[in-house]
């Protein structure tokens, strides 16, 4: 187990052969990047080493309908968010969470689990913790710069913490770390190969808008009035906007009062489909998405989630926008009339949209799941503890 490094950098470590067939947990869940993200790893474990691979989740969350629909078999505990609850909701997470811990301990027996990998968010924390109670070897997978609550809390129970960015080692013991990049689900890698349609100069500009699975009611709200007058600066455009439920009418309205021809979805299914259309977007700076964006070499505008819990998504707005060379912008900072001039200029300049493009895909990490698998493989060879006490 190399830990305390960036594996990126170094070849996958050798793993010894085993007989039996390895049982595993992922858990996590809430938000469509977590769970893509689970995807990812469960694939890589199915495929590379004919694992029994299962998710735990909690009812409610995007869990319950892509971990199904990505032929995974998924298994709900008692849970509930903690963070910016008041006191009551405090106390009703706590006791989901004993809940949650009792009926994964019964789960991980009955299916004499090998081992738990957690993506963090309260979702993960019963089944980490039910884990840590059997002796079950776990693990967790932080997204962010600026690493969760639940992570955080939970990493020194944890066997290791495998990373998306290097800068967020410094929450968590070195000797733990092992920096493996945002895992992207296979068939996401593989169509990012492909050659991207592109804009000749002149044509139109075709633009993704998208706030996460969630949407962002400040893209929402700003993001038209912005694209018109990025189209009065003189350069044409085509959008498609992910508004998140409840506002895709209010939007398709404004849209059209703007004169703008747009297409607009509650959620993008596709979203493979949707950047391989796409010349440029404007993004909140969820994890997930960011790493799609540099697989795919897509320029964008970071407008960071204001309610993003601790205000992480700022963290990975200024990390993302200072590698590839692109802008990001706060809620907070927002000033239409500049910030159009930007994008506008941006547009119109084939070089910079190539280099960014070449910089965001040196930045992609497409082999994160099978590494993080790998990785996982040669932590249990080393710790000869598999299954529950």
């Amino acid at each position: 187990m190399i830990t305390g490094v960036n594996v990126l950098d170094k070849q996958p470590p050798a793993v010894p052969e085993r007989s039996g067939r390895r049982r595993v947990a992922v858990t996590g869940g809430g938000t469509a990047g977590h769970v893509t993200s689970a995807l990812a790893i469960m694939a890589a474990y199915q495929s590379g080493f004919d694992a029994e691979v299962y998710f735990i989740g909690c009812q409610g969350g995007f869990e319950t309908q892509l971990i199904p629909a990505g032929g995974f078999e998924l298994h709900i505990i008692p849970g509930a968010p903690y963070a910016r609850q008041n006191v009551l909701g405090k106390v009703r997470s706590l006791e989901a969470l004993l809940r949650g811990i009792l009926a994964a301990r019964r789960l991980l027996k009955a299916k004499q689990t090998g081992l738990v990998i957690g993506l963090g968010g309260y979702a993960s924390l019963g089944a980490i913790l039910a884990a840590t109670t059997l002796g079950i070897p776990s693990v967790i997978h932080e997204a962010n710069v600026f690493p969760g609550l639940a992570n955080r809390m939970i990493s020194s129970l944890t066997d290791c913490v495998f990373l998306g960015w290097a800068q967020a080692g410094s929450a968590f013991r070195s000797s733990k770390t092992v920096v493996t990049g945002n895992p992207i689900r296979p068939a996401m890698a593989a169509l990012a190969n492909q050659r991207r349609e592109k804009s000749e100069r002149g044509a139109l500009r075709r633009i993704l808008v998208t706030g996460g699975s969630t949407g962002s009611p400040f893209l929402n709200n700003n993001v038209p009035i912005l694209l018109a007058r990025v189209r009065d600066l003189a350069v044409p455009i085509t959008v498609r906007h992910q508004t998140g439920e409840g506002e895709t009418e209010r939007v398709r309205q404004e849209y059209q009062r703007l004169k703008i021809d747009a297409r607009i979805e509650v959620f993008i299914d596709d979203m493979a489909e949707a950047y391989l259309e796409a010349d440029f977007v404007i993004t909140a700076a969820g994890a997930l998405t960011l790493a799609e964006l540099a697989m795919f070499g897509l320029p964008a505008l970071l407008v960071p989630l204001a309610a993003a819990a601790m205000g992480h998504q700022v963290a990975n707005a200024k990390v993302y926008a200072e590698r590839a060379g692109g802008a990001w912008v706060a809620e907070h900072d927002w000033d239409t009339e500049p910030l159009a001039r930007r994008v506008a200029k941006t547009l119109g300049d084939f070089d910079v949209l190539n280099n960014q493009a070449q910089r965001l895909r040196e930045m992609a990490t497409p082999h994160a799941a099978r590494i993080l698998v790998e990785e996982c493989e040669a932590l249990l060879a080393g710790a000869h503890r598999i299954g529950p006490k």
